[in-house]
């Protein structure tokens, strides 16, 4: 192919391109994830929202707590209308256990419902001054764009 040739082809090429909107050529909406069939059709309810707090205890009370964080704290989660699951993450810095707890929703909505308007106001554990080191504030939230994990962890 000779250089007259190649400048014909690029300039077919970018004429072809300039006529495509911009939204033929980019359809993607990362906020959104796939839906499952039986949830409802409304465009809030598809977004996954993943729900994250974070807290610190010492080594020492560290097991003890995980039980407790278990059973007053991860067992309502997981009882609470929109819940579609949760994690718990743990790892030892120093003298101090840090736990890390995501847990995910169907929409905001969903989150409000139990947490209250202030979705980000962390909502205590009964016991969580007895555990805590520097107990969070705040809770963090994200839209799910990617979740490609297997389900056999």
């Amino acid at each position: 192919m000779n250089s007259k040739q190649l400048l014909g082809v690029l300039f077919g090429c970018s004429l072809l391109l300039s006529s495509l909107s911009l939204t033929a050529v980019a359809q993607v909406n990362p906020a959104k994830v796939p839906v499952p069939a039986n949830r409802t059709n409304n465009s809030q309810s598809k977004t996954v929202v993943a729900r994250i707090w974070q807290g610190k205890t010492p080594n020492a009370k560290a097991a003890e707590y995980y039980d407790y964080l278990l059973k007053a704290g991860i067992t309502k989660i997981k009882s609470i209308p929109g819940n579609l699951g949760v994690q718990v993450f743990r790892r030892n810095v120093g003298e101090v256990t840090e736990f890390t707890v995501i847990s995910y929703w169907r929409s905001r909505d969903a989150i409000r419902a139990f947490a209250g308007n202030d979705i980000e106001k962390v909502s205590p554990l009964p016991r969580d001054n007895e555990y805590l080191i520097e107990p969070e504030a705040k809770v963090k939230h994200f839209d799910v764009l990617l979740d490609e994990r297997q389900n056999n962890l």
